[in-house]
């Protein structure tokens, strides 16, 4: 082997050697940052946390009855009166992007337990957004423990065909309300078919009747808040039968207790 011949190898060992102790010093480093990142302290490491998530639909202070938020807006109390005002947001789902209020719960009963005990009270009717309680003299909102909504109702559309006549005047339709036929005038080209309309309970169930089918006229109340109806069938041929159809609401009962919450109105 000549002097050529060896000086090549040796540089060739040379670089290989270099080469090598290249790469372990790299791999050296690349363990010890490792190391380095996972024997971090924790305050050193930088960790994404998500946003609590909301509890609650539409307002902090809201009551949620099936799907519809009440939320109270104002309270007060004049003379002998407490009123707590509220609003009513449905979660259904419906046109537009905001929620909206509609009469999808009729929180019917509350009680407000006072120093002096429980009051009870609620809204007039289901387009009422106030509940009323009687309270004594002297009596201020301070002396309020807690609002509880005991019973709120649900409505639930109906529709009920049936029939009077003479010889059967009287028709119960069901949910406690009763139909009476009252008397039929023959005005010639046309007939008045009185009826009479007892609701058992008022607040349970809204509807009206009609005449059910082609040739009636609509309904005409005797006077305001009159449970008395004309009907007018026109032509000459009145059946015997007389059709009429009752179409309203009912509203479920959903019994609670619902927990009112007052603190939003300070």
């Amino acid at each position: 082997m000549n002097a050529r011949a060896i000086l090549l190898m040796i540089v060739a060992f040379v670089l290989g050697a270099l080469a090598a102790g290249s790469i372990g010093v790299r791999v050296i480093r690349e363990v010890n940052s490792a190391e380095d990142a996972t024997s971090l302290p924790p305050q050193n490491i930088s960790t994404s946390v998500p946003p609590e998530a909301a509890t609650y639909q539409v307002d902090p202070f809201e009551t949620l009855i099936s799907s519809t938020a009440l939320v109270p807006t104002a309270i007060g109390v004049a003379d002998t009166a407490l009123s707590i005002e509220y609003d009513l947001i449905t979660l259904s789902p419906h046109e537009g992007a905001e929620p909206i209020d509609l009469d999808h719960i009729y929180p019917s009963s509350w009680v407000v337990e006072t120093v002096d005990g429980p009051v009870g009270g609620g809204p007039a009717n289901p387009k009422t957004r106030a509940a009323r309680f009687d309270v004594p003299d002297g009596f201020s909102t301070r002396d309020i423990r807690s609002v509880t909504i005991t019973e709120a109702r649900s409505p639930y559309p109906i529709e009920i065909p049936f029939t009077v006549s003479g010889s059967d005047p009287v028709a119960d339709i069901g949910q406690g309300v009763r139909v009476e036929l009252l008397d039929i005038t023959d005005q010639g080209s046309s007939f008045t078919v009185q009826i009479a309309i007892e609701i058992e309970d008022p607040a349970s169930v809204s509807l009206v009747v009609s005449g059910d089918g082609p040739g009636w006229r609509p309904a005409v109340l005797e006077a305001e808040g009159s449970r008395r109806l004309d009907l007018t069938w026109l032509g000459d041929d009145l059946p015997d039968e007389i059709p009429l159809l009752a179409e309203g609401t009912m509203w479920v009962p959903i019994v609670g207790p619902f927990p009112v919450n007052l603190e939003g109105l300070g």
